[in-house]
């Protein structure tokens, strides 16, 4: 191995996230030997055990991965930059220098050299030999020329290779260290799959695929960062891709309830936006999400799950809705928990968790299949002057031929909104159907038969059926079993209530749900014949052909 110093320019250093974004006091407490791998995570001490702590009951994988991405080691080179205080630079280095004579040892740990991992601490460790050139630190070269050379071997193999966001993580940091080690197979190959990993993970309106507003974000900002950095070496990924690129900028704005946040769908948090909402509608059947809003004369947004193309960061939530009235949460999902496989994380993203029409006693399974199967899909859209349908099947239940659809109607002069549950089978028996609400962690009920009043501060909406129901249960929330949480953060839940209805039938319309203000709507009646939906507010009928 050369022993030729390794040249890095300030473009070539990525940092895993912004110098305003890091955590004083995550750099602080590893000053005194105190790590928080992740903001928010516990803490544990660095010592001669520490690259062995796993915290896998609460954290899953999560805990030990964010130590071996050296991510508290970014955090302090980032307020060494910061500050020019050389203390947080040196502690850095040994934490860097501890974790490389650990790599050496026996260590069955597989997030050592995992995708994520791998891509994030090569990052670090080009940011940490950029400063230590800066500062004229006295570098092995050979030593980690190996060392990253080891980490574009393990990042080249396509046997570990998947085509999701972690997957482009790896690619770019090939694309980097095919520059920083004047290796130009190991740029092609980042910027070949890259490139390819674009073309799987976007729908034809630009929408990444992997279920989630927050991922769609990361994976977005990524790829700008890779054709930032390649135009800075006179490169690209192509026009086609930055025009997409261009395009997948717009849906963050849309996505975003009125109230700025983006929605917990899928693997997100509850992320704060700072670009002006757009009231825009969205129906992408790739995706799998619509969005019904409109801001003018009541901000009234809905959103609708049905389909996906991709298993990655995916809930059972299939036709679920998510409901903000006047800037005030009502439906809601429950966000992602964590990547665990313990209980709140398997009852977070299961179908009883979300505001979803689904068979009592059996399950769905999430396929890769279904991005050509189409057996869980958006179906219908249409828009005039009164209101907006959209409509969604979900006809892969294991062990049932069943085919559950589900109408979401919204008005736009009025606040109201119409689902009409059905049921598509041969069965000979009754089958045993819920519908569910999951309400944001603050919205009280106040139950009155098959009506319900949910009220958030100064805000009200009512819950009506307009066909009979077997039962409806007021669910607490609980953290055993669990049930009825919401997300509050990575690893934190709270509780909240839910409204569930049953009803066992062999007929075609299961459930007719109607939400809306009270309070301007007045009464509403509904009632069905075939495919007409006569829907009367004010003494005014509407047909809504469904």
């Amino acid at each position: 191995m050369s022993s030729k110093k390794i040249e890095i320019s300030e473009e070539d250093v990525f940092r895993l996230f912004e110098k305003k974004k890091r955590r004083a006091s995550i750099a602080d407490a590893a000053l005194e030997n105190i790590i928080i791998p992740f903001p928010g995570f516990d803490s544990t001490t660095f010592d001669k055990d520490y690259w062995k702590v796993l915290k896998e009951e609460k954290y899953g994988n999560s805990y030990t991965l964010y130590i071996h991405t050296l991510r508290v080691a970014a955090e302090l080179i980032l307020a060494y930059e910061a500050t020019r205080e050389i203390k947080y630079f040196d502690k850095a280095e040994e934490i860097i220098y501890s974790w490389i004579k650990h790599s050496k040892t026996e260590d069955d740990n597989r997030m050592i050299w995992y995708d994520h991992t791998t891509a994030h601490r090569t990052q670090v460790l080009i940011h940490y030999l950029y400063l230590a050139g800066m500062l004229e630190r006295k570098v092995n070269s050979s030593t980690f020329k190996e060392l990253l050379t080891k980490h574009a071997e393990v990042m080249c193999d396509d046997k570990i290779y998947k085509h999701n966001n972690h997957g482009l993580m790896m690619d770019r940091s090939l694309i980097i260290l095919g520059y920083v080690l004047e290796d130009k197979n190991i740029l092609i190959k980042g910027k070949t799959r890259a490139v390819n990993t674009f073309w799987y993970s976007f729908s034809s309106q630009g929408i990444h695929l992997e279920n989630s507003p927050q991922y769609h974000s990361m994976v977005v900002r990524m790829y700008n960062e890779i054709e930032n950095y390649l135009a800075q070496k006179d490169d690209s990924l192509g026009e086609h891709i930055t025009n997409y690129l261009n395009m997948a900028k717009s849906y963050i704005p849309i996505i975003t309830k009125p109230d700025k946040y983006q929605p917990s769908i899928g693997d997100s948090s509850h992320i704060r936006q700072n670009r002006q909402k757009v009231y825009k509608n969205i129906f992408d059947k790739e995706a799998g999400i619509a969005v019904l809003q409109y801001e003018k004369p009541y901000q009234l947004y809905t959103t609708f799950i049905a389909g996906y193309s991709s298993r990655v960061h995916k809930h059972n939530d299939d036709l679920s809705i998510t409901l903000n009235y006047k800037l005030k949460d009502f439906l809601v999902d429950p966000g992602k928990y964590s990547y665990t496989s313990n209980d709140i994380r398997k009852y977070i993203i299961s179908k009883e968790a979300h505001s979803s029409f689904y068979l009592k006693h059996f399950n769905y399974t999430i396929k890769d299949e279904n991005r050509y199967s189409r057996k869980v899909r958006l179906e219908n859209y249409y828009d005039n002057q009164y209101y907006t349908l959209v409509s969604g099947q979900n006809g892969d239940y294991d062990g049932s031929q069943a085919k559950l659809t589900r109408i979401v109607v919204q008005f736009k002069n009025i606040p109201l909104v119409l689902l009409i549950d059905r049921v598509n089978s041969k069965a000979k028996n009754q089958l045993k159907m819920e519908q569910n609400f999951n309400l944001a962690s603050n919205v009280t009920v106040e139950n009155q038969g098959e009506e319900s009043k949910l009220v958030s501060e100064d805000e009200e909406l009512t819950i009506k059926q307009f066909l009979p129901t077997s039962q409806k249960s007021i669910i607490e929330g609980s953290f055993e079993g669990p049930i009825a949480v919401n997300t509050t953060g990575f690893a934190k839940v709270e509780k909240t209530q839910q409204i569930k209805f049953n009803r066992a039938t062999k007929q075609k319309n299961v459930f007719i749900t109607g939400i809306y203000d009270e309070r301007i709507t007045g009464n509403v009646n509904v009632s069905i014949k075939n495919t007409i939906l006569e829907v009367t507010v004010k003494d005014k009928t509407l047909s809504v052909y469904i």
